[in-house]
């Protein structure tokens, strides 16, 4: 490389820093010697939000209180400094940081429309609470698109994804088995304190069949969790460079996908099905087979050890109609249309929706409608569509099958995401919304990191 691409500047083009100013050339590419990012960051609150109870949180801030979403407001406050440091800074386009600020115009315009249509304490409570998640959610996106610098360091976020989800997996498992609930044990440090009653067990189905959830807020949310982690969990498989790590993540891969039909959720289960449909679409031939194999397997497993749980699934994908749920759901409209009609396009004011002045919405979006209106939508959806958008075009111009296969991961987990949030009231959960941005931050590293090894080997051929 010429000394002119050393001071970052490449011939015939402009300028185009990485991360640190002083040392490289393209952002993305660093030096042997790395000074510290937001990967740690990150990791810890990966860990905090899989491993601890949902509902473990810090007394004095109740629903902000847990510990996973105070360090999500300390990486956000970490970015903000780093942008003002003139080598700390990650320097160059981020297209997520683009959708993350038109998603949060429309919260304030939201915002500031349910201000003056006058609110009660109750709804001006929840507006607050909702935008300060939101924000909390936003420093785990930034720090994973701008602090996560490098492609190793993106594998290692995501290997901290995958055991924080085993862990989950195997509380899960221990509810079902045993019918003891050990995440109640789980209040460490002893200044936090459980909000409420632990989601514990559900029945559900005909055979004194038990949902569980694990260390997460829903029976829902924990479905849709082991759903991305078994994406992430099988790409390791794939990719890991020696047979005993493929074979360490092969066996989580196959956690994953055996306690999504205990949470006895259809959405974990679509979610499962499509997400594997897709990526058989993709995948080469004899990965689609072992896949198949361990599906069966598990089945069979599941048969043979509750023999009532495979029909109760079967049940409520094909029988549905007389599920209270869905007819609960399907009723949620009729009482929202006056509520939209009223004011379609900011909607009521964004976190004014709640349960105690209204009623509880099993449905994200259409919560984020009546909410926040058209608008709100758009840019809630926004965010969606600019995650998949990038992992699309890193899978269209990378060459490498692990970067190609890590980006169709993100795409189909990113949709997996938004599609489920059609069922449950998704951003209430936190694990959910720490998931969703951490795939959402990451697929911008991804396209980042990628970018720059594109722009390094056009600009090294100069």
């Amino acid at each position: 490389m010429t000394a002119t691409h050393v001071n970052g500047a490449r011939p015939g083009g402009r300028a185009y820093q990485s991360a640190r100013r002083t040392q490289t050339v393209y952002e993305g590419v660093l030096p042997d010697r790395l000074h510290p990012d937001g990967t740690g960051g990150v990791i810890i609150v990966i860990v905090l939000a899989y491993v601890l109870p949902a509902r473990l949180v810090f007394p004095p801030l109740t629903d902000l209180g847990r510990p996973s979403t105070l360090v999500a407001f300390g990486l956000l406050v970490w970015w903000g400094m780093s942008r003002l440091h003139p080598t700390l800074v990650t320097r160059g386009r981020q297209p997520m940081r683009w959708a993350l600020v038109f998603y949060f115009a429309t919260m304030a315009m939201s915002y500031a429309a349910g201000s003056l249509r006058g609110l009660t304490g109750l709804e001006v409570n929840s507006a607050d609470r909702t935008v300060l998640a939101a924000l909390a959610g936003a420093g785990v996106l930034l720090a994973a698109a701008d602090g996560v610098l490098t492609r190793d360091r993106i594998d290692r976020v995501l290997r901290w994804l995958v055991i924080g989800a085993s862990v989950m997996a195997f509380f899960a498992l221990t509810q079902f088995v045993l019918r003891i609930d050990i995440t109640g044990y789980l209040k460490l440090p002893p200044v936090l304190q459980f909000k409420r009653e632990l989601v514990g067990f559900s029945d559900r189905g005909a055979g004194g069949l038990t949902r569980v959830a694990g260390t997460a807020g829903h029976y829902i949310e924990f479905s849709v969790l082991m759903v991305i982690a078994l994406l992430v969990a099988i790409h390791f498989a794939r990719f890991a460079e020696n047979r005993r790590d493929r074979q360490l993540y092969g066996a989580a891969a196959a956690l994953c996908a055996g306690v999504v039909p205990i949470s006895i959720s259809r959405t974990g289960i679509l979610a499962l099905v499509a997400a594997m449909f897709l990526f058989m679409l993709v995948w080469p031939l004899r990965t689609s087979f072992n896949v198949l194999v361990v599906g069966v397997v598990l089945a069979a497993g599941l048969q043979v050890t509750k023999p009532g749980l495979l029909g109760t699934l079967r049940s409520l994908l094909f029988h549905s109609e007389n599920d209270p749920s869905v007819q609960g759901r399907v009723e949620d409209y009729a009482y929202v249309t006056p509520l939209i009609k009223e004011r379609p396009w900011l909607g009521r004011g964004v976190g004014t929706f709640i349960p105690e002045l209204y009623r509880l919405l099993d449905n994200q979006w259409l919560v984020t409608l009546v909410s926040t209106g058209v608008i709100g939508v758009l840019g809630f959806a926004g965010l969606f569509l600019s995650g998949i958008v990038l992992a699309g075009r890193v899978r269209r111009f990378v060459q490498k099958d692990r970067d190609r296969d890590l980006a169709t991961v993100f795409a189909v987990g990113i949709g997996v995401l938004a599609i489920s949030a059609f069922t449950f009231d998704a951003l209430f959960f936190t694990t959910y919304v720490v998931t969703m941005n951490l795939l959402l931050g990451l697929a911008g590293a991804l396209w980042r990191v990628t970018r720059a090894e594109r722009m390094n080997a056009a600009g090294s051929t100069t």
